[in-house]
C-alpha cells in the first residue's frame, strides 16, 4: 500500500477551516470539504473515517499550532506582567493572521464537537497550555495575581483576547498599539 501523502492531508484540514470561515461549522460537509481540498471524496475517506474525524484532527492541528506560536519566546523568569502581555501579543497576532482557523476554533468550542472527546482534550490542553498555567500560580505566589483557579483566569484571560481579535477582524474598532495596550490593561487589572 502507498503512503498516504501529508500534502492531501493539510489540504483537507485547510479546506475545513476556509469553509468554517465562510459558511459556519455546522454547513461543512464532506462534498464541500473534497471539492474546495480538490480530492475526491472517496478519497478524502482513505485519510479520515467521516467528519467527525477530520473535525476533531482540524481542532487539535490548529490548537497545536495556535499553542506554539503563544508560546515563541516565552521566558517564565522575567515578571509575571511581562511575560503574560508576551502570551497575549502572541496569541493575537495568531488570531489575527489566521482568521478562518480562528473561526473554526472559535465555533467548535461552542458546537457539540468538543464534548466527544472533552477529558482526554482538556488533558491535552492543560498539558500544552503549562507554560500559562505555571506563569499564574507564580503569580499568585508573589500575591499580584487573584488566588482563583488556573482554569477560571485562562478563561477570562482567553475571552479577551478572543473578543479583541474578533472586534478587529469585524471592524468593530481599529487595529493600533493603543487598543492592543488598552486591552491587556483591562485583563491584567481583571486577573490582579
Amino acid at each position: 500500500m502507498r503512503p498516504l501523502d501529508p500534502d492531501k492531508r493539510e489540504k483537507i484540514l485547510k479546506s475545513v477551516y476556509m469553509l468554517t470561515g465562510k459558511q459556519g461549522l455546522a454547513s461543512v460537509t464532506i462534498s464541500g470539504i473534497s471539492k474546495t481540498a480538490g480530492i475526491a471524496a472517496g478519497t478524502l475517506y482513505i485519510y479520515f473515517r467521516n467528519k467527525e474525524e477530520i473535525v476533531q484532527l482540524a481542532y487539535a492541528a490548529v490548537e497545536d499550532k495556535m499553542t506554539q506560536a503563544m508560546y515563541r519566546d516565552f521566558d517564565i523568569n522575567i515578571p509575571v506582567k511581562q511575560s503574560l502581555n508576551k502570551i497575549y501579543i502572541n496569541m493575537l497576532n495568531y488570531r489575527l493572521k489566521n482568521c478562518d482557523e480562528t473561526i473554526f476554533i472559535d465555533q467548535y468550542q461552542q458546537s457539540g464537537y468538543i464534548q466527544i472527546n472533552f477529558s482526554k482534550q482538556l488533558a491535552e490542553y492543560e498539558k500544552q497550555n503549562k507554560p500559562l498555567y505555571n506563569l499564574l500560580e507564580k503569580g499568585q505566589q508573589e500575591g499580584i495575581i487573584k488566588a482563583l483557579d488556573a482554569i477560571i483566569l485562562i478563561s477570562f484571560f482567553d475571552g479577551a483576547v478572543r473578543s479583541c481579535s474578533t472586534g478587529i477582524i469585524q471592524k468593530l474598532f481599529p487595529l493600533n498599539k493603543q487598543l492592543i495596550d488598552d486591552n491587556f490593561d483591562m485583563i491584567w487589572r481583571g486577573i490582579s
